[in-house]
């Protein structure tokens, strides 16, 4: 039976022992001889335990008993302590030099920086109007990017995802999200069906790296065969928009993407000059014709430069983060975590139509609580307002009151494509309904008060025609 005075370098009493049979008679050369606290435990337990034994094997009661010298770090440290708070930690994109040098102003969104201006105009006018007149490109490598194939992929997909996922069909693009047990949305996301028992999804870039554990943790009892692989990285994402999106597209490829051949929610699978393979999408987050182009990450600069080269006649022009956002608040298409939080479910933003009921045998996350928050009137709910007489957008976050808070502000802006103020906000239940006006406050403008009226959504293009010829 073996006695360990240092678990960390395997050390024993008899390793101990030898050392000071060897005449290695101090603690500190002993250390050195076994490597008796030199392992993670930087010499916590072990260098008492030491000096202890080694008094006690010498017979030697009137030592000067004290622990070896321990010097920095004096307990286990996370590397990125030594990286120090001055060093920018993030993650960046294929496209990130490139958009650099075409004047992209860079923010840190999450764990990335990305472009969120392409010009000193913060209101980004320029870029918005482009992408609603003519065509705008897009960096969207943040969003995460799966594959999930084997013989059971579709039941781990109908585990966490709120939709009937039996029911997809190969080539077509299904918008889903996702819930934690208490039916709060976490994540949103499309799937597609690339062949049999094969799909490809994407997530929010906040969630990408939590996914695969997310989905592992709620199949882990299940022994179902499937294979999870994250292609996050491996990939980049290039959103082509506008209504000359595909007069651009068309130049590069040598496949039919008309309307009738490449429709909206579908998806194909292609060559750039019979090298560069790419999967695209239709889908309309800004609410125009877009494609969402899904490159390898080593291909995306030359997919990018040939787009930019196909589209000089159309002026084409790079557009940021903030002229997204603005964009797709136009459409009240939302972005989890400013028009939810931790509490908000998927029936509060009004995603219920995602919840397929009637998946039989799924277990689907969060669908239990869901079933008790149908009827709940407690809750905050997602609307869309516009400001009265012509007032300018209030700030993200401002407060809905009336004698108490009400609600809040997710998103508003002035709106250029409207010419009027809009946003959508949390309020509860009661001020959810059409025409109800609402009452803003601002910290810094006293008692002063701003209104609003609960409009219906979406206030751009509401027949979706725009994204869908």
């Amino acid at each position: 039976r073996k006695s360990f005075i240092c678990f960390d370098e395997d050390a024993t009493i008899k390793n101990i022992k030898q050392a000071i049979d060897k005449g290695f008679d101090m603690p500190e050369l002993i250390k050195r001889f076994t490597a008796t606290g030199l392992g993670p435990g930087q010499g916590g337990i072990p260098g008492h335990n030491l000096p202890l034994y080694v008094a006690k094997y010498q017979a030697l009661p009137d030592i000067s008993i004290r622990p070896t010298n321990v010097r920095p770090p004096l307990v286990p440290t996370l590397i990125s302590t030594y990286a120090g708070v001055n060093h920018k930690m993030f993650k960046i994109t294929p496209m990130d030099e490139m958009q650099r040098k075409d004047g992209g102003i860079f923010r840190n969104i999450g764990v990335w920086q990305r472009a969120r201006y392409f010009s000193d105009d913060f209101s980004c006018k320029k870029e918005i109007e482009n992408v609603r007149n003519n065509v705008g490109m897009l960096d969207g490598s943040t969003l995460g990017k799966f594959r999930l194939h084997g013989p059971d992929a579709v039941k781990a997909l109908q585990r966490v995802f709120v939709s009937d996922m039996s029911k997809l069909k190969q080539g077509r693009v299904k918008y889903s999200a996702m819930c934690n047990d208490d039916g709060c949305v976490i994540d949103d996301g499309v799937v597609i069906k690339q062949g049999e028992n094969d799909y490809y999804f994407t997530t929010s870039s906040g969630r990408a790296g939590q996914t695969v554990e997310w989905i592992r943790y709620h199949t882990r009892y299940d022994g179902w065969d499937f294979a999870l692989v994250n292609l996050t990285d491996s990939l980049g994402v290039i959103n082509l928009s506008g209504p000359n999106a595909r007069k651009v597209l068309e130049k590069i490829v040598n496949i039919d993407i008309s309307n009738e051949a490449f429709g909206y929610s579908e998806y194909k699978e292609f060559k750039i000059q019979d090298t560069i393979p790419v999967r695209a999408m239709r889908l309309g987050f800004v609410g125009e014709l877009s494609y969402e182009l899904h490159v390898p990450s080593s291909y995306m600069k030359a997919v990018w430069l040939m787009l930019k080269a196909a589209g000089k006649e159309f002026n084409i022009q790079n557009f940021g983060v903030e002229a997204q956002n603005v964009l797709r608040m136009e459409k009240c298409h939302i972005i989890l975590g400013q028009e939810s939080e931790q509490r908000t479910n998927l029936l509060d933003v009004g995603l219920g139509f995602l919840w397929d009921r009637t998946k039989a045998d799924a277990k689907t996350v969060g669908a239990v609580a869901l079933r008790q928050a149908e009827n709940d009137q407690t809750r905050l709910k997602l609307v869309g307002f516009k400001m009265e007489n012509n007032t300018r957008a209030p700030r993200d976050g401002a407060l809905i009151v009336d004698e108490k808070v009400r609600g809040y502000i997710a998103t508003a802006r002035d709106s250029f494509s409207l010419n009027e103020a809009v946003g959508m906000a949390l309020v509860d239940a009661e001020l959810s309904k059409i025409g109800t006006r609402l009452e803003i406050y601002e910290d810094e403008c006293g008692d002063d008060r701003i209104y609003g009226n609960v409009v219906e959504m979406p206030f751009y293009d509401p027949e979706g025609t725009r994204m869908k010829m």
